[in-house]
């Protein structure tokens, strides 16, 4: 009688788990499909059941953060600190809000935070040139975007603001060289940038 009640057991704790794991799911794929209204009531009705769900949290905040509802995103990715103050992505999304408002300092620090968690993240690395960029800090951004590139040398984005940073040294020479990488790996901006600096 024993072990038909637990294997009873196992298999219910199988199947709700399953459940689980299906309704964890639903959400991320209505993201990766661009549905992201839907995205956002799935990851709603799964944090019904589990509210501290690091991974439908973050995710949610991107939904909004697609959908171009900032604020929204920034309380889910300040939520997700809370609960994970290690979380990479947390700090690299929480630095982007501040970026587009234009809060460099505010954009550098979480850019910053997240090289301290993971330095050989190469997007991290790069956004973190960009937040010191920004700051007129050109020797430390300048580190920051060498990094990123050795870290990952298909990086278009780094190649294209490098370039920048070498134009406002005045270093036209290695702009260009710069520009015309960023323009092989399709970066959008490098083609007009190529037009302009390497005639």
């Amino acid at each position: 009688m024993r072990s038909i009640f637990l294997v009873g057991f196992i298999a219910l704790t199988f199947i709700f788990n399953g459940c689980q794991n299906q309704d964890e799911t639903i959400g991320d794929r209505l993201f990766e499909q661009g549905k992201f209204k839907e995205a956002i009531e799935a990851y709603d009705q799964y944090l019904e059941l589990k509210p501290t769900h690091i991974k439908s949290i973050y995710n949610r905040g991107r939904a909004f953060e697609e959908l171009g509802e900032f604020d929204r995103a920034l309380k889910d990715f300040e939520k997700t600190l809370e609960i994970d103050k290690n979380n990479v992505n947390a700090y690299l999304s929480i630095g982007n809000y501040h970026y587009r408002k234009e809060r460099f300092d505010k954009a550098a620090n979480n850019f910053g935070k997240a090289v301290e968690l993971n330095d050989s993240y190469a997007e991290a690395r790069f956004l973190y040139g960009k937040g010191l960029h920004q700051l007129g800090e050109f020797t430390e951004a300048m580190k920051q975007y060498n990094f990123a590139i050795s870290l990952n040398s298909d990086l278009g984005d780094a190649y294209l603001h490098r370039g920048v940073l070498y134009i406002a040294m005045g270093r036209n020479r290695r702009a260009c060289s710069d520009f015309k990488a960023a323009k092989a790996l399709n970066v959008a901006d490098a083609d007009g940038a190529v037009r302009t600096y390497c005639q």
